[in-house]
């Protein structure tokens, strides 16, 4: 069923991590401290950053994972990593500082590039990249969006990254159902905000129970698509036609307020839903206080956890975003880029004898080999092939520590790693019910995942500070008036007056600066 839930799924190379896909470069004091120089030969690699050694082992001599890199790859490499506990940041701005540089470094370098390459810090990889890293090369020519991302405006390629083989990958937050409450009342999955409201309020008569969410939505649309709208309590930038707008200004938006207000004004929205957070809603999901929800595919995991541990027959599903009222999927959902913002630059640093070791050991990882490699570990010890498909071994099923350990242990796609991670990665890593809830949040929306803003959009440094003061005034703002057309401490009637007192705020400008630098990634 897996197998052929993937193959229904045409590959998008747009704007984006899965829920199970989380960030792994955890700094940890691993290797050689963040300014020690090692000593260097020709077949040598000294790498800043990135997968760090699980904590069950500490270092990189005792990690199977980093030990099979350098036996796959024949070089003597030296990794580095920020001391534990250490702001990454600022490990990074102390590094950059040393007079010579390690020759690759793991950096958020989406934004910062141009900067990086100007002032000397890293390579301009466009000229040496076809021709020293095939793989890679092809890898972009196939997904050009990709490609247009690993660029910064001026055309100039600067690194290796992170990428996700489907797009359900990038798709880890969306709707929740108690499916059990479902079939004792006969009900069927809501698919449009009417069933919704029918759904609250037969749970709510038959169980007590609230809608319930976090106002706190990192940036997601919420079920705001269901009414047209792109944003829900916190400023959501979207795309309509190759044009930056801005969420909460439009009438669709409105709408979707009104809906949160008159369940509110029914009893049927859970007042705590200001200052809930995950632990509150892990809490009241087990009081069976909420029975739909929106949330990610980690608290779906939770709540099925928690109600097994506890035999009390919940069952939650991830259910697809609700359909608009003309039939017509949600406007907006909750997805990340194909890509992440950090990756490996090659520094200024590295000595032109050693050039080679630098691009063969990044273009491995999108080698067919290197793929396997990071995303399974090592052929007939990790994982085997069974009826054509990478299956992991007891090595990683049966671990003393557990599964998610032993993937950390002996691969390097459980966080953020390097190359392609494959999906079948994430098959063989999650539960059935959030393997599941990610095709369903994902599924037949290209549409809505096209009016995500790619995060490789730059600003320039001026046009940054800029922006970010304005956002700063703009955030708070608001999520208080977005609470107060949900609690009715704002009528609705002054909507006009909340879009004039957003434009009063430095709204036009802040499109206008958003504009301006998608306007240069278009031309890149």
């Amino acid at each position: 069923m897996f197998k052929k839930r993937l193959n229904s799924i045409t590959f998008l190379s747009i704007a984006s991590s899965l829920f199970i896909a989380g960030c792994g470069n955890a700094s940890q004091e691993n290797g050689n401290s963040a300014t020690e120089i090692p000593e260097l030969d020709n077949d040598s690699l000294w790498i800043w950053g990135g997968v760090a050694p699980h904590s069950s082992v500490g270092t990189v001599e005792d990690s199977p994972f980093h030990q099979g890199l350098i036996e796959n790859t024949g070089l003597d490499i030296e990794w580095q990593f920020a001391p534990e506990g250490t702001d990454g940041n600022q490990a990074y701005n102390l590094m950059i500082t040393q007079d010579v540089l390690p020759d690759l470094i793991w950096h958020n370098w989406m934004g910062e590039a141009s900067r990086a390459i100007d002032e000397g810090i890293i390579r301009d990889l466009t000229d040496d990249l076809q021709e020293k890293a095939p793989n890679y090369w092809q890898y972009l020519q196939d997904n050009p969006e990709i490609d247009r991302a690993m660029r910064t405006d001026d055309g100039s390629y600067y690194m290796f990254s992170f990428y996700r083989e489907e797009p359900f990958q990038s798709v880890y937050q969306g709707p929740l159902v108690r499916q059990d409450w479902l079939d004792e009342q006969n009900l069927e999955v809501p698919e449009n905000i009417e069933d919704w409201t029918n759904v609250i309020e037969n749970f709510n008569e038959n169980y007590g129970a609230q809608f319930s969410f976090l106002t706190n939505w990192r940036m997601s649309p919420g079920l705001a698509g269901a009414f047209g709208a792109y944003g829900s309590f916190e400023p959501r930038f979207y795309l309509d036609n190759d044009e930056i707008k801005f969420a909460q200004s439009q009438t669709e938006w409105k709408d979707y307020m009104a809906w949160l207000n008159d369940l509110n004004s029914r009893g049927l929205l859970d007042p705590d839903f200001v200052t809930l957070d995950d632990q509150n809603m892990q809490t009241k999901a087990a009081q069976d206080q909420f029975g739909i929800t929106f949330m990610n595919g980690g608290s779906l995991l939770t709540f099925n956890n928690d109600a097994r541990a506890n035999d009390t027959g919940a069952e939650w599903i991830g259910i697809p975003y609700p359909d608009q009222a003309d039939g017509s999927k949600s406007a907006a959902i909750f997805a990340e880029d194909m890509y992440v913002s950090q990756g490996y630059a090659i520094s200024t640093s590295i000595d032109e004898e050693r050039l080679d070791n630098a691009y063969e050991y990044l273009d491995w990882a999108f080698s067919e080999e290197g793929y396997n490699y990071w995303n399974f570990g090592t052929e007939g010890e990790t994982w085997e092939m069974v009826d054509g498909e990478p299956t992991f071994t007891d090595v990683i099923e049966e671990h003393d520590l557990d599964k998610d350990a032993a993937l950390a242990l002996y691969t390097g796609n459980i966080g953020y790693g390097l190359g392609v991670q494959a999906a079948r990665f994430i098959e063989l890593r999650t539960d059935e019910a959030s393997y599941e809830a990610a095709f369903n949040w994902s599924e037949d929306q290209e549409d809505a995942i096209m009016a995500n803003i790619p995060a490789s959009v730059t600003m320039t440094a001026e046009e940054s500070r800029e922006d970010a003061n304005l956002l700063n005034t703009l955030n708070t703002y608001v999520l208080e008036e977005s609470i107060k057309f949900t609690t009715g401490g704002r009528s609705l009637d002054e909507f006009d007056t909340f879009v004039q007192e957003l434009n009063d705020m430095g709204l036009d400008r802040m499109l206008e600066i958003r504009n301006d630098a998608y306007q240069r990634y278009l031309s890149r």
